[in-house]
């Protein structure tokens, strides 16, 4: 069974972080969006968007992938790319260039 990397520093963080016996976690600001708060856990920008990505071809990516594994695809003419979820998990935005057109893809 092969274990996404995401999965893995989720582990590996939640293994290193320390308990916080006794004491009490500030919450997160929030906003209310129709009668229930929305929390800010985030600021702008603590997620690095990925710029110049190396693309895979067809078989190089076959060789690291599961056939499953979910992309979120872009197309521009003839010229075609994909992008894995669980890589976009840890930095959501890909601003790139596909057949001479800047694209952005975002998750």
């Amino acid at each position: 069974m092969r274990v996404p990397t995401s999965l893995l520093l989720l582990l590996g963080f939640l293994l290193t972080a320390p308990m916080t016996s006794g004491q009490e976690r500030s919450t997160p600001p929030s906003t209310d969006v129709r009668g229930e708060p929305m929390y800010q856990v985030l600021q702008a920008g603590d997620i690095p968007a990925i710029f110049d990505p190396i693309w895979l071809t067809l078989d190089e990516a076959a060789a690291l992938y599961h056939d499953r594994e979910p992309l979120i695809v872009a197309t521009v003419d003839a010229s075609v790319v994909g992008a894995s979820t669980w890589h976009l998990d840890r930095h959501e935005i890909v601003n790139t260039y596909l057949n001479g057109k800047a694209i952005t893809i975002t998750w």
